[in-house]
């Protein structure tokens, strides 16, 4: 069956199905994202592997293994290696403002518990403004100008942005507060947060690096002596279940540096340059992408082009195998009857709803399906409706 099928249409994030495939396919299902030391005579190395799932805990792990392979009263220097891509621009190009902080992380090496931060609003009885509370060792500076409704006639309503510029460190919060609320903000430096985060595991093994950690690459006679690591399969979880953004194009820019055998520090266009030449049987006129996870409006696809493509991955990979089905991630409530049947991946924008994967059917047999809806009027649960309803008819008729 086919509809339009040769239409561009934004894509939302099933593309993350087809850059993550893109990934998957260079970076190979063994592949680790490692962060490690390494020792150069007398002198440190933290080489950063861009890992999304790297904890403080797990730093803390790895120098209590490096302290029983070295001393570390004997060190000179430590360096921290950020050459796995480059990170000078810290969102994609393509992105509106509404894309960027406070609704998104920034796209670097430098990952640490998320790069997210937890701010308690609460309410206070000794001022008629909230108290805003930070627990996180990395603090955000805040201009607190929240007003407290004392007499709860007025509906919450928070207001968080950078003050005085866009680049500033500092962040204002402003708008009516009449209930307690625990607010999760990506770090605005996210060098220093890994910095505090490093140091906090150091001193948790009583380890003292007095000098200034600087940024160097990694000497290639250098001697791995720790590191900790999660597999593609682990971060492939919050990219193809939960749809996170961050994780995706953190992804997408290792893969590209793998392709360039990590011989230079990748820059986004690096990035999508290897989607096209990984895929070059399919033309720009067939596929549009600016970003790695659908973010941007200016990611374009049609529906038949997105199933060739994802029946490539299924021939090469098992990419299948890491999707989620009915009950998991974003397919939580949907579809349930259908548990390990179907495999898919969501997409949802304001006015867009998407969804492409792989049905074993009542006659068991094995469909590819991709169904874009752009620029509706209808409410988003109407939309996600008629996909179950098509899904469905797929399931019980073929």
């Amino acid at each position: 069956y086919k509809r339009n099928e040769t239409k561009l249409l934004n894509s939302a994030s099933i593309l993350k199905v087809l850059t993550f495939g893109t990934s998957y396919k260079v970076l190979g299902e063994n592949y680790k994202f490692k962060t490690s030391l390494f020792k150069h005579g007398n002198d440190l190395y933290l080489k950063l592997g861009a890992d999304t799932l790297l904890t403080t805990n797990d730093l803390i792990e790895l120098f209590a293994d490096a302290k029983t392979k070295f001393n570390f009263s004997t060190v000179n220097n430590f360096y921290i290696d950020d050459s796995i891509f480059d990170y000078s621009s810290p969102y994609p190009s393509s992105w509106t403002q509404d894309d960027v902080w406070p609704n998104s992380r920034s796209i670097t090496p430098y990952i640490i518990d998320n790069n997210y931060v937890d701010i308690s609003i609460k309410r206070s009885s000794l001022t008629t403004k909230a108290d805003i509370i930070q627990n996180d060792d990395y603090k955000i500076p805040i201009i607190n100008e929240l007003k407290l409704d004392l007499d709860n006639s007025q509906i919450q309503k928070i207001n968080i942005e950078r003050a005085h510029f866009d680049n500033s460190s500092i962040v204002k919060f402003s708008g009516v507060v009449n209930k307690d609320e625990i607010i999760h903000l990506p770090v605005l430096r996210p060098e220093i947060n890994f910095d505090i985060k490093l140091r906090k595991a150091l001193s948790k093994n009583s380890i003292n690096i007095m000098k200034k950690i600087i940024t160097r690459k990694t000497p290639q006679n250098a001697q791995e002596i720790a590191c900790v690591s999660h597999s593609i399969e682990e971060l492939s979880v919050p990219i193809l279940h939960n749809s996170d953004n961050f994780t995706s194009e953190v992804v997408f820019r290792v893969a590209s540096s793998k392709y360039q055998n990590f011989n230079k520090s990748t820059t986004f266009q690096d990035s999508i340059d290897m989607f096209y030449n990984v895929n070059n049987k399919y033309t720009q006129n067939e596929i549009k992408i600016t970003d790695a996870s659908g973010v941007s409006r200016f990611d374009l696809i049609n529906a038949k082009t997105a199933v060739e493509m994802f029946k490539d991955y299924l021939n090469e990979t098992n990419i299948a195998d890491l999707m989620q089905t009915s009950s998991q991630g974003t397919l939580n409530s949907r579809l349930l009857f259908l548990k390990d049947n179907l495999k898919a991946k969501t997409g949802t924008m304001e006015n867009f709803s998407s969804l492409l994967g792989t049905l074993k059917t009542s006659k068991n047999n094995k469909l590819i399906f991709c169904t874009i809806i752009q620029n509706s009027t209808k409410r988003k649960a109407v939309l996600k409706s008629f996909e179950n309803d098509f899904i469905t008819m797929l399931f019980r008729r073929y």
